[in-house]
């Protein structure tokens, strides 16, 4: 034994020994690193050390400043990536950084930014291509968001100002034939409103037609630099005149009154299918924020159907496209445990029955008497001498002590079995229970666990004389109830209750027919503000049972030291404690709507529309169907230049026939239209019919996916669709990096079939080249569909550091009528870190 002994103690300190010994030499490695500009090896060294020796304190400082100092040492590589130029390596040294001292934030501000910086490049990049396939509005919108992350971009800010001067005016869906695009100034003071539309013809070259209702009141304007559109719309709305394109050369102009909007406003019914909006909600929605002519609630469909004007129909689609997103889901994982201890001490003298009888009886009798001493109730008994055999046979009493005999009479007395105690009983018992519950935001959840328990009753029918027997249930065991509001922060706050009950004792009562049962319970009730996988631990509902009993014989128990040889001692401790843990685990956050979809502007209150009042002021310019090609410049790291100067403003010069002379107080006219005629004799060529003026559509495609992720962690994007209204066809090439990207998976949305049609869904991948086929459709007799959704959902693995693009290729939708629509894509970029 004692050389066992010696050879554990052996072998302990010699891994005592190697441990320190390895921890040195790591300590000697890392500093000769250190001293050599190997930062990085020499904290893996340090590390090494500190983990072999936790307890050495030395050794965990110095890996906490060799940590400090080789991130200080990538956040300067950093900076002279930055000022070459070289994002991408800039972006790696500052998030090595970060890595190596998580609290240096000026590192992770200057990585986030870059990485800003670097999407922005690509979104421009983006533009650059849309401008070179002479997709100009698309282009405008990629420069446009380019400039939302990186205001100072100054290649974007080149590429808006180059596309600016291809603008072409629309109006109602016409695009207008102006024989000059050059600035308009307009100077007039009281002059005939008549009279100044004829000037705008004059320089336009478009024609006016007035409605009987227009009053040729006096108008006084100056107008400076301004555009056909801009030039229109002040006038219009300043004199609350209405206008409507009849063709590409031809405007009427009508009295803004109720009557005349009725007789040349065009009316178009869309109906909006909703995926996760209530329609009866969507309705209540929409007439609070809008005055609609006509809509319809389609419950079974879950749809709307609206009869207006295709502005207040576009105002009603983004409505409807900010507030018809999924609801946050959260996972709750739960752990209820009740832990039982018990300690119970049995110990001292216990006697079979705490009385004692005594009887006289002849002698020979005793089997009788001792039949009788038998009984519980018996106390005394006296019989006389009898003959004859007994009925039954009788145990007889063993504890029977006969005192006396006289006179043919035997006295006997009755004691108690006596049994000595020694006894403990400690005993520890767990329940647990562990449920996992998905539950939407704001709703209530409930989970039970336990058994049903019967109650019986009794009751006596006097009429009639039976007996009624009622069963009543009661539920015991763990109940849990949870209610969880998700915030924007992902935070989520909890309001939880728990009731944990179990059954103490069954009694009967009565005549045994009715059961008495106690049940003991425990409540717990509260609110809960945790983060996105954050446990909670509940303790201290606790239950101590103390228990002391003591039974003795009378008068010899209570002597003092003896008396315990003739006592009893029951001694019972019972302690329950229960434990609740909670952690939220969110499925999905709170969709938010993107910026321009949450917020945008609504027109005026009797006039509602997407556009911004007076929008030709600032407003995206419209671009001609078949713009001419025009060669975009390469990309360029964003160097200033020197933008052109503006045309000069083109200024009627016109010789009146006769000379206004200007009264005091007052300034000239100085362009005044020679002879002019009524605009209602100006020739006017033929009409075309009026095409209905649909909302535009454009569909949208952007890609959900995380802005960062960890080496070798999977993750999932959807690619989602918005604006759509009747789409059928929707293939699509997925265009990924392979270099840092692997493809898993991919999976249908639940955007083509949301109306329960059934569609067609295929997916083809090629990872050498990084590029998978989507084939998604509906079945041409179905007809298309609209709104927004995911289309698909794809699953991918990160594979090393960097950054990971995701795009589109060869996006080609087709709508029911087997017309291509105007497609908009996103492309984003994943760091990976």
């Amino acid at each position: 034994m004692p050389l066992y002994r010696t050879g554990i103690l052996a072998f302990a300190l010699m891994g005592l020994i190697a441990g320190c010994a390895a921890g040195r030499t790591a300590i000697g490695k890392g500093e000769m690193l250190e001293r050599q500009g190997r930062l990085d090896e020499a904290v893996l060294k340090y590390a090494e050390a500190a983990a072999a020796n936790p307890n050495q304190g030395e050794y965990r400082l110095r890996f906490l400043k060799a940590s400090v100092d080789a991130a200080r040492a990538h956040a300067k590589k950093g900076d002279e990536f930055l000022e070459q130029k070289n994002f991408d390596e800039a972006i790696r040294e500052y998030q090595s950084a970060v890595a190596l001292d998580p609290s240096f934030d000026k590192a992770k501000q200057q990585s986030d930014l870059l990485i800003k910086l670097r999407n922005a490049q690509v979104i421009f990049l983006e533009g650059v291509s849309l401008e070179k396939d002479n997709k100009p509005r698309e282009a405008l919108r990629a420069y446009q968001k380019a400039i939302s992350i990186d205001s100072g971009h100054n290649g974007a800010k080149e590429g808006i100002e180059r596309l600016l001067k291809t603008r072409k005016t629309k109006l109602d869906g016409y695009e207008l034939n102006l024989k000059s695009t050059k600035p308009i100034t307009l100077k007039f003071k009281d002059a005939k409103i008549k009279e100044v539309f004829n000037i705008i013809t004059q320089l336009s070259g478009i024609n006016f037609v007035f409605d009987e209702g227009v009053k040729d009141n006096n108008v006084t304007i100056y107008l400076e630099n301004a555009t056909f559109q801009q030039a229109l719309d002040i006038i219009t709305g300043i004199n609350k005149l209405g206008k409507k394109a009849l063709n590409e050369g031809t405007v009427i102009v009508f009295p803004k009154s109720p009557d005349k909007i009725k007789q040349y406003e065009e009316l178009f019914v869309q109906t909006f299918y909703l995926n996760k909006l209530d329609a009866k909600k969507a309705v209540n929605l929409i007439r609070t924020m809008l005055q609609v002519k006509k809509i319809y609630v389609n419950e079974e469909m879950n749809a709307l159907v609206i009869r207006d004007t295709p502005d207040v129909l576009d105002v009603a689609r983004k409505i409807l496209e900010a507030n018809d997103v999924p609801d946050a889901e959260v996972l709750l994982e739960v752990e209820v445990i009740e832990i039982a201890k018990k300690n119970a001490d049995n110990f001292g003298l216990v006697l079979s029955r705490y009385a004692v009888s005594a009887a006289a009886s002849a002698s020979g009798s005793g089997a009788l008497l001792s039949d009788v001493l038998a009984q519980p109730t018996a106390t005394t008994t006296t019989t006389t001498s009898t003959t004859g055999t007994a009925a039954s046979a009788s145990t007889g009493v063993s504890n029977l002590l006969n005192l006396f005999r006289w006179r043919g009479y035997d006295g006997f007395i009755t004691v108690p079995n006596a049994t000595f105690n020694f006894g403990k009983t400690i005993g520890n018992g767990e329940t647990l229970s562990n449920p996992k519950i998905r539950v939407k935001n704001r709703e209530k959840s409930k989970f039970n666990v336990g058994t049903r328990v019967p109650i019986t009753t009794t009751s006596t029918n006097g009429t009639v004389g039976g007996i009624n027997v009622n069963v009543q249930y009661v539920d015991v065991g763990v109940k849990l109830s949870a209610e969880p509001t998700i915030q924007l922060n992902n935070e989520v706050n909890i309001k939880l209750s728990l009731e944990v009950s179990s059954i103490l004792s069954k009694d009967k009562v009565g005549d045994g027919n009715t059961t008495v049962v106690t049940i003991g319970t425990r409540n717990l009730d509260t609110v809960l503000s945790l983060k996105d996988g954050e446990t909670s631990i509940i303790g201290g509902l606790m239950q101590d049972i103390k228990s002391k009993s003591n039974q003795k014989i009378s008068l010899l128990g209570d002597i003092p030291v003896l008396g315990s040889l003739f006592s009893s001692h029951d001694t019972s401790n019972d302690k329950t404690e229960l434990i609740l843990a909670i952690t939220p685990r969110i499925v999905r956050g709170i969709t938010v709507p993107e910026a321009d979809v949450a917020a945008f502007w609504s027109g005026m209150e009797d006039d509602p529309s997407i556009a911004k009042p007076y929008g030709s002021f600032t407003q995206e310019p419209e671009f001609a169907a078949t713009p001419q090609p025009t060669a975009a410049p390469s990309p360029k790291p964003v160097p200033p230049q020197t933008q052109p100067a503006a045309p000069a403003p083109f200024q009627p010069v016109l010789e009146p026939q006769q000379k206004v002379p200007a009264q005091p107080g007052t300034i000239p006219v100085t362009a005044v239209p020679a002879a002019p005629m009524p605009a209602a004799q100006t020739p006017v060529p033929p009409l075309a019919p009026p095409p209905v003026r649909q909302p535009a559509e454009r569909i949208s495609l952007n890609i959900g996916a995380p802005a960062s992720v960890k080496a070798g962690e999977q993750f999932m994007a959807e690619i989602k669709i918005s604006d759509a209204k009747s789409l059928l066809n929707a293939p699509f090439v997925l265009v990924y990096d392979p270099a840092f990207l692997e493809f898993q998976a991919a999976a249908e949305g639940d955007f083509l079939n949301k109306d329960g049609k059934p569609t067609t869904f295929k997916s083809t991948v090629d990872k050498n080249t990084g590029q998978v086929t989507i084939t998604s459709a509906r079945q041409p007799g179905d007809g298309g569909i609209g709104g927004a959704g995911t289309l698909l959902t794809a699953s991918f693995k990160a594979k090393s550091k960097g950054p990971a693009s995701l795009g589109f290729m060869s996006v080609k939708f087709t709508d029911a009528g087997g017309k291509i629509i105007e497609t908009i894509p996103y492309n984003t970029v994943i760091e990976i870190k």
